[in-house]
């Protein structure tokens, strides 16, 4: 019987062409890790990119995304308004009655910080947070201090003119929808802009 040969070719004719190969393959590999990793929401203006969290509160919105530097500046005293919260449906509801309240006295910026992950970090900047606040924080099954979302904090002149927790706390089992009727709605409306314009006079 006739023996068949196979003619053992080479993959890479040298091993110049082996190594273009290789290192075509690794920057096609890093392209791929960087751009999985970009955020391609960074073109967006704050108010478009909260509206697009928040479905509730329309692309014409006050606030404005900071982290626990520019929220601990109106926890020192420093004139501002703070947002406390975090993504879900009572800070969605909660917020759009704030950016009503607020558009309706003329407000024109409101600090949204999503303490969550600092929390759970215990990172520095937000304990202090905590601590100036502690005047109005409440504590935990573990007699710690924390915040919870949403509050809202209304600071002038060194002054907590409001530090609001209706819904960080809601006993029952009842939806944000049903929470906040219109009844509801337009009281806490109404409180909003009382502290609001007291914030605007002073």
């Amino acid at each position: 019987m006739e023996k068949i040969y196979l003619k053992n070719e080479k993959l890479f004719k040298s091993k110049w062409q082996m190594l273009i190969y290789i290192i075509i393959f690794i920057i096609l590999i890093w392209a791929f890790i960087y751009l999985g990793t970009l955020d391609y929401n960074d073109d967006l203006s704050d108010n478009i990119r909260f509206s697009q969290e928040f479905s509730l509160v329309s692309e014409d919105n006050v606030f404005e995304y900071v982290n626990a530097t520019s929220a601990l500046m109106v926890a020192n005293g420093t004139k501002g308004i703070v947002l406390f919260g975090t993504n879900n449906e009572w800070v969605n509801y909660y917020a759009n009655i704030v950016n009503k309240a607020a558009q309706e006295m003329g407000i024109e910026k409101i600090y949204y910080y999503d303490f969550i992950k600092n929390r759970q970090d215990n990172n520095g900047t937000y304990e202090k947070i905590v601590e100036n606040l502690s005047d109005y924080t409440v504590h935990n099954d573990y007699g710690k201090a924390e915040i919870y979302a949403p509050s809202l904090l209304i600071v002038s002149k060194d002054k907590v003119i409001l530090f609001d927790i209706e819904t960080s706390f809601v006993i029952g089992n009842i939806s944000p929808s049903e929470y906040w009727n219109s009844y509801n709605e337009k009281q806490k409306i109404s409180e909003l802009k009382e502290a609001f314009l007291e914030y605007l006079e002073s």
